[in-house]
């Protein structure tokens, strides 16, 4: 452990008339952790000379140190600020930017390697509006009572894992030819008592070939941990840790897969995981087997009312032992598909399937096509997989065309009075390129002015009758009302018939309810 603090006066200064760490201590100096419940409380003060500031905050790391003075696990990160600011895990408890003093309930963590662990203030920074700074390391720190000695709980075992995987969109075969490729990984580690702190990850390939990619447990001021991009949780004990290795261009191609993962905890333990074989994936340069003449069809497909199936050929070459499977993968809108033991036709070529979905699928973009042999040779096309583009593109045919009305006629032409509320159904024959999947319509007197109207979807009809209910409320007064109506397609494009002073007369003439008084 480490010797006697000074607890007397110190000063850490920064520049002259700049910002100075003026007092710094834990109190109390030692506390029994071993349940978990240990706090000890952590105060500063940061003076500044230039009476212009206003604006004070910075950040004070706390650390284990060994017996050797060397550092043990992360850094607690305690940020400050003189005004609350949203952010800052503490704000000033008295002064101003001249003189402000802060106060932090530091938890002692309960677990290190030993029975009894020093933790300290290794750095002390800040700055203010008026661009000085401060920055104060270990040596000067060690003036003050920096230094709370806790005795502890023993963990003596290093971290262990429950799962390694791929993410479930992530490829599973790799074109490295060219450039290096990089595959993400999902790993759950754990650690029940001092939690999970960092470690590496191992991947190796066909020869002896490695690459490795490191994962740290990261805790935010409000005490969230996250480890790698995407991730998140509560406490390192168990978190999904995100990594990503990077295999070199040309790297030995076939299956690589993870071999070593090597983790340590927040006490300083060490576990080597050895001789794994987990969540492989295929690297390839497509040197063995190949394939050439893409092409896709049709190339623009009427999706408006209905999916489309697109088909994808291409030429395979150097096949051994037969094509066991050819995979399509596609962009937003659309779907690919995996074809088991793929047929090859006379003239060499195979055919594989993809959908473009129904109506607002505007484009289809082949990705990434996979073939696999009997032999365990892969060959991969497409950006998915990380080679160049497919260009293998389909669009759909634009809709230019609004929906037509060629009849169109009411249930009832009279109604009395005394019979209202009733509906009136508006019957309407029509023809859609791209499909009638909406309706509105009004109800106006005699004198033009709207009194009564409605609106709704519909299953898309790109050829037929449509039913719309019209409402005539209770309380019309005895008279003649039209009925105007529009229609809209799935593509935005709409019709008006037997409005006034839009659109066209309503086939076969006006829609009209006579209200009676009797």
């Amino acid at each position: 452990m480490l010797g006697a603090v000074p607890v007397g006066p110190a000063q850490a200064a920064g520049d002259e008339g700049g910002l100075e760490l003026s007092a710094l201590s834990f109190s109390p100096l030692a506390v029994d952790a071993t349940a978990g419940d240990a706090t000890a409380t952590l105060s500063w003060t940061v003076k500044d000379g230039n009476a212009s500031a206003v604006t004070v905050s910075g950040d004070v790391y706390v650390r284990q140190i060994s017996a050797a003075g060397s550092t043990v696990g992360p850094a607690f990160d305690i940020s400050y600020s003189l005004q609350p600011n949203g952010s800052a895990m503490t704000s000033s408890v008295s002064g101003n930017a001249q003189s402000s003093t802060y106060s932090y309930d530091f938890n002692v963590p309960q677990y290190a390697a030993q029975d009894s662990a020093d933790w300290a203030v290794v750095r002390v920074t800040g700055s203010d509006d008026q661009g000085n700074t401060l920055t104060v390391g270990k040596d000067r720190l060690s003036e003050f009572a920096s230094i709370v000695t806790a005795k502890e709980s023993v963990d003596s075992t290093g971290p262990g894992y429950e799962d390694v995987s791929l993410p479930p969109d992530a490829p599973r075969y790799l074109y490295n030819a060219a450039k290096a490729v990089t595959v993400a990984y999902y790993i759950d580690v754990t650690d029940p008592e001092s939690g999970v702190y960092k470690g590496v990850v191992t991947v190796a390939g066909p020869g002896g070939q490695t690459a490795s990619g490191k994962l740290k447990v990261l805790t935010a001021g409000d005490g969230n941990t996250s480890c790698g991009p995407g991730t998140g949780g509560w406490g390192s004990n168990e978190i999904i840790c995100s990594v990503s290795v990077t295999i070199p261009a040309g790297a030995a191609a076939g299956r690589w897969a993870v071999s070593r993962i090597r983790l340590t905890d927040n006490a300083g333990n060490t576990s080597v995981h050895r001789s794994l074989n987990l969540a492989p994936v295929q690297i390839t340069q497509n040197a063995t087997l190949r394939a050439d003449d893409f092409a896709i069809t049709p190339t623009t497909v009427n999706n408006w009312s209905a999916s489309q199936k697109l088909s994808i050929t291409m030429k395979p070459s150097g096949v051994r032992q037969g094509l066991t499977s050819a995979t399509v993968w596609t962009g937003t809108g659309c779907g690919g598909s995996v074809t088991q033991a793929p047929a090859t036709s006379a003239d060499g070529t195979i055919t594989l399937n993809a959908t473009m979905f129904q109506t607002y699928s505007k484009q289809c973009t082949i990705t990434g096509i996979a073939l696999e042999d009997g032999a365990g040779d892969v060959a991969a096309y497409g950006s998915y997989f990380g080679g160049p583009d497919l260009n293998l593109v389909v669009t759909q045919i634009p809709d230019t065309t609004p929906p037509v009305a060629t009849s169109a006629s009411l249930s009832f032409t009279t109604i009395a009075a005394s019979a209202l509320p009733r509906n009136v159904v508006l019957t309407a024959d029509v023809t859609s390129f791209a499909g009638v999947n909406r309706f509105s319509v009004t109800v106006y007197d005699s004198a033009g002015r709207p009194v009564s109207g409605g609106y709704g979807g519909l299953s898309a009809v790109t050829a037929g009758t449509l039913q719309i209910g019209v409402d005539l409320p209770q309380g019309l007064t005895p008279g003649v009302y039209t009925v105007g109506f529009e229609l809209t397609d799935e593509g935005g494009l709409y019709a008006q018939y037997g409005y006034a002073n839009v659109g066209s007369p309503a086939p076969g003439g006006p829609l009209q309810v006579t209200v009676t008084d009797s």
